[in-house]
């Protein structure tokens, strides 16, 4: 049969790929991991993954693959049979061989080395027994492959790079090279292998249970990076008071294929310490490279110090004991529900498809709640000494930034009247279908209140000034240094140009001891910065400004200037 170059690609691709075949090498086929039954993704990326199924057992042995990419100190394995416990598990490599389809003429040539075929090169035919292919810059021919070349674990199979490469014929007892791009057409023999066998390690546990018969039904728990969530909310402005506020959560999967899982999403802020440390039942490093991780600070702290959790190991041994009973993780399974956990909060959702490198959104609530309209003034300006008295050198020309911050801000205050905490995310203010904003919704718990920012109060004109009134100079306080006692007083100036009456939230941090304020303001001094001459105060006032109204807000402190 005559067939062209493309015409072999087209008979090799369209062949059938043969299941793969494992070597058991004295031991049983592991089965595939048990199917992931709950997931409780964080927002930082991690998620905790449960796995649940039924796994068979030779003389209480079993083995699964493969093995997950848990962090260090998660990954646990429970049977959940009454009085079947856990004695042992293995972390080992077995050999996997399975057919690999060829795909280009390379392949297929090298493959069938000692048969004889026929191609055309230049319009002239060449038939002729194949003995390999030669790489130009090389002195030796590169020969057929091996019937089972052994590959190094988790290796994965690499095509040599494009070259332009030569087909080594012996044609009438020459040997002939001839370019394999240049090649129009190829004759082969109806036995031409268009298939070769490849052999790859693979991971896999081996487990014990004691107390089971000839299979169990086995709980895999770990905790592994690539499978997290990200919120977002919806708010609905549907009338002067009431909002409907929608929330979603978009899962991003990198890691597992879910089929009919429960989601668990969880609200907080996680603290896993070791997460960023794979477990050494991975086989993923050697005990070298574990033990130097290991030994890394984490927050300042060396808190998994080797020989210290060596030395506490019977200290752990007399605690099982005193118990009389093994940790239950199965137990720790079942207690996984959509309710509040210690200072976490999980949304639930249930029957989850979703395949790995997919996303998906879900709507996790929908409520009516209540909300009011008011502006907020945060008065910023640049600090003129800092808490000993030494004078800061301030810019002298604000930036667009900065002008902005000191704007009077229109925003609605909500009040989280649903029975969920709403956590830190996006949100997007719409009035019936046009948009309004969007800004950050902070974390709120169940009945307390939260600002979202609309936009700049345009029509709500403010200024702000201070001026000395007094100075006491030369005084002699720490440390023998002398400083002048300064008196300040701060306005703040307000017109409301609306057409309604508006209420306005100001406020206003400075350095210094506050003597006064008018329109029954308010002044809190700052637990930071106590200890020094000029403590940080909180200035704040809550005023009603009717239509064209102006308001002349005037305050007083003293702060200490080191000459």
């Amino acid at each position: 049969m005559k067939l062209s170059r493309v015409s072999v690609l087209a008979v090799s691709s369209v062949l059938v790929l043969s299941t793969a075949l494992f070597s058991s090498e004295s031991q049983e086929t592991p089965q595939e991991l048990p199917k992931t039954v709950a997931v409780a993704a964080f927002k930082n990326g991690l998620a905790f993954v449960v796995r649940q199924g039924v796994v068979h057992l030779q003389s209480g042995i079993g083995s699964i693959t493969p093995i997950p990419n848990a962090t260090l100190g998660t990954l646990w394995l429970a049977p959940g049979e009454s009085g079947a416990s856990l004695d042992e598990v293995v972390a080992y490599r077995y050999n996997v061989t399975s057919q690999h389809n060829m795909l280009s003429l390379e392949e297929v040539l090298l493959a069938n080395a000692g048969k004889t075929v026929t191609v055309t090169y230049n319009n002239k035919d060449y038939t002729g027994a194949i003995v390999g292919l030669r790489d130009p810059d090389s002195n030796s021919a590169i020969a057929a492959p091996s019937p089972n070349p052994e590959l190094a674990a988790n290796v994965p199979i690499v095509t040599p790079p494009a070259k332009p490469q030569y087909l080594l014929l012996r044609v009438d007892k020459n040997l002939v090279a001839l370019p394999l791009n240049a090649l129009s057409n190829a004759i082969l023999p109806d036995d031409t292998i268009f298939t070769e066998k490849l052999e790859q390690q693979r991971s896999a546990l081996r487990f014990k249970v004691k107390g089971a018969a000839d299979k169990t039904n086995l709980t895999v728990g770990y905790l592994e990076h690539g499978l997290g969530w990200t919120p977002s909310y919806l708010i609905s402005l549907t009338g002067d008071k009431t909002a409907q506020i929608t929330m979603q959560a978009i899962v991003i999967d990198d890691a597992e294929d879910l089929q009919d899982a429960d989601v668990f999403f969880v609200v907080g802020v996680p603290n896993f310490a070791y997460s960023n440390i794979p477990t050494p039942m991975s086989l993923q490093q050697n005990l070298l490279a574990f033990m130097k991780d290991a030994e890394q600070p984490v927050n300042g702290r060396n808190y998994l110090n080797l020989t210290a959790i060596a030395g506490q190991a019977v200290a752990l041994d007399d605690l099982k004991s005193e118990e009389g009973a093994e940790p239950s993780f199965a137990h720790a399974v079942a207690e996984l529900s959509g309710a509040p956990e210690e200072d976490l909060f999980l949304y639930t959702r249930s029957g989850v498809t979703l395949a790995r490198d997919e996303r998906a959104t879900y709507n996790v609530f929908s409520t009516s709640v209540d909300y009011e309209h008011i502006y907020e003034w945060e008065v910023q300006d640049q600090p003129r000494v800092d808490g000993f008295g030494n004078v800061i050198n301030s810019n002298p020309n604000p930036t667009t930034s900065d002008a902005a911050a000191n704007s009077i801000w229109h925003s609605i205050r909500l009040k989280n009247s649903s029975k969920f905490p709403w956590t830190s995310a996006p949100a997007l203010v719409i009035s019936g279908t046009k948009p309004v904003s969007q800004d950050t919704l902070p974390y709120t718990p169940k009945s307390a209140t939260s600002n979202l920012k609309i936009t700049i109060a345009t029509d709500i004109r403010s200024s702000h000034n201070e001026t000395e009134i007094s100075r006491e100079q030369n005084i002699q306080r720490r440390r023998n240094y002398q400083y002048d006692l300064v008196t300040v007083e701060g306005t703040l100036k307000v017109k409301n140009y609306k057409s309604k009456e508006v209420r306005l939230n100001i406020r206003k941090n400075l350095r210094g001891e506050v003597i006064s304020q008018t329109d029954e303001g308010k002044s809190t001094k700052l637990g930071e910065a106590i200890q020094t001459d000029n403590p940080m105060s909180r200035l704040t006032w809550e005023v009603a400004l009717k239509p064209g109204e102006d308001r002349t807000i005037t305050y007083r402190y003293k702060v200490w200037v080191r000459v």
